[in-house]
Order: structure tokens, then sequence, then C-alpha cells
């Protein structure tokens, strides 16, 4: 199960081969450029990072527990870019992983589970299947450090779940990421915010954009995208046009800053959300 489980994760993070793996007699402490964590002894660690990722990969000899820690590189300085990594990244990574566990869908939003990291709640998902005939479990969670979102996860044989279970929480209990040394204005909402997809069926008043004369005269028409950030009271606090006829952006930004949405909350906490709220613009 060890060898499989492996090549699952080579699939999943598409490591070509984990050079260099070391063993810890006692326990282990990994700390490079601004990323440090404990983990117990006998795991062996791999460091297989590129310029773009951070990739450290925990294992544990003669059994199917395999811990990865991705580290983006890139600092995230605005809630559209922690939007589009979430959406570009973190949700296809997890639609992968439950079709390798032979799950028809991965789990929806409202079925993320929280586990604490560095003070901040993680967010993500524990998934449940089978690989290769073995009952097999990931957890996958995402949370920003330092302004740089990490990837958490946890794989391993059901047979295995307790060998684990101690690695990963000194993992968590302990991960820490320095602050970039110029720090975006919006670091501390950063860190705060979650990823919330299109938001459009959640909105309770979404009033409808005028359509700008420029724009008619011009004949501009089409969908117009707004990126926006949710407080915890359902309030929009910041609006930005991504997509769209520019002519027809700021109608889209404007209306949407008047939109209301129910307060969301996850693992019962009420939290900002981060996405995309969209108006079609059509010529009579």
């Amino acid at each position: 199960m060890k060898t499989s489980l492996a090549i699952f994760v080579v699939l999943l993070a598409a490591l070509a081969r984990v050079p260099h793996a070391r063993t810890q007699g006692g326990a282990g402490h990994f700390s490079k450029e601004g990323l440090a964590f404990d983990y117990p002894a006998g795991w062996a660690l791999a460091d297989t990072g590129d310029a773009q990722m951070q990739r450290l990969m925990l294992t544990r000899p003669g059994g199917s527990n395999v811990i990865i820690v991705f580290a983006q590189r890139e600092p995230i300085k605005n809630a559209r870019q922690l939007s589009e990594s979430r959406r570009g990244v973190t949700m296809p990574y997890v639609a992968n992983v439950a079709h390798k566990l032979g799950l028809d869908h991965p789990p929806p939003p409202n079925e993320a589970q929280c586990v604490p990291v560095g003070g901040r709640p993680a967010l993500g998902f524990r998934l449940t299947g089978n690989y290769e005939g073995e009952p097999t479990t990931a957890e996958v969670y995402t949370v920003v450090l330092g302004q740089r979102l990490l990837h958490l996860v946890h794989l391993r044989a059901e047979k295995d779940e307790a060998a684990g279970a101690a690695a990963w929480k000194t993992l968590l209990d302990t991960l820490k990421v320095d602050a970039p040394a110029q720090p975006s204005p919006e670091a501390d909402k950063i860190e705060d915010i979650v990823a919330g997809g299109v938001l459009n069926g959640r909105a309770v008043r979404k009033p409808q954009p005028g359509y700008p004369a420029l724009a008619k005269s011009a004949r501009a028409q089409g969908t117009v995208a707004i990126q926006i950030v949710i407080d915890e009271k359902g309030n929009v606090t910041s609006a930005v046009g991504i997509s769209g006829h520019p002519l027809l952006q700021p109608a889209g930004v404007e209306a949407a800053r008047r939109a209301k949405f129910e307060p969301t909350t996850m693992c019962g906490q009420p939290i900002k959300v981060t996405g995309v709220i969209t108006y079609n613009f059509v010529l009579m």
C-alpha cells in the first residue's frame, strides 16, 4: 500500500520523484525561506520545491501516511488574487483527489471543515473513498499565513489512521510563515477572507445597474463580472470590475456595492467572503 499511495501522491502533486528524503532519528524541525514546522521522529522529509512553490512531503517508512505542505511563493496581495488562486488551484486539486478516491463529485463548499493552523482556521475537506481497493482518507486544507497561500494535505489508508494523527497535529500546531518584508496594505484583511465563487444566487438584494448612455451609444453589451468582498454582516465592502466591456463595468460596480447578502458562517463563526457577482447588459 505504501508504494501505491506514493504513486497516488505523485499523480496528485505532480512530483516526478522524491529526492533526498531523510528520516529523523529524533524529532525533526524544518525551517527554510520563512516557512517552518516540526515533525515527529521516524518520519522522512523530502523538499521538492521549485521557483513557484515550496513543496515539503513527510512520509512514514513502512506506512501509507503522506503529509504535504504546498506553500505558494508569490505573496497574496488582494482579495481578487486570493479568489483566483483558490478557484484555479484549490478546487481543481480537491476535485482530482475526489476522482482518485472513486468519488463522483468533490464535496460542496457548504461541507467545508476547519482545523486551527497558526492561530487561524484553515478551511478544507475530508474525503473518504477507495484507492486500489484500500479504504483511503484524504484531507485538503488551505490557509493564508504571512500573505502566502498554503495547501496542507494528509493522505493515508484507513489502517494507518492512528499512526499519522500525531504527525498531522504536530505540523498544524507548529506551522509558521514569516510575513513578507513589505506587506500588502490589505494583508490583515486577506487572511480573514474565504473564497466563495459566483455569488449571484446568494444575494438577498441585487439592484440592477442602469445602462450607461455612453455604453448604449457605443453599442456595448455583454456580461460584466465584479469582484466583491462581503463582510460578516452580508454587506459589500469592496467591488472591482474584472471582466466585461470597460464602459459597462462602472455601472456594475455601483450596483454591486448596493447589493446585500445573507451573512456567511463557517465552522460556527461569521466570516468575510470574496467572490464574483455578474450582470448581463443587453441592448434592446
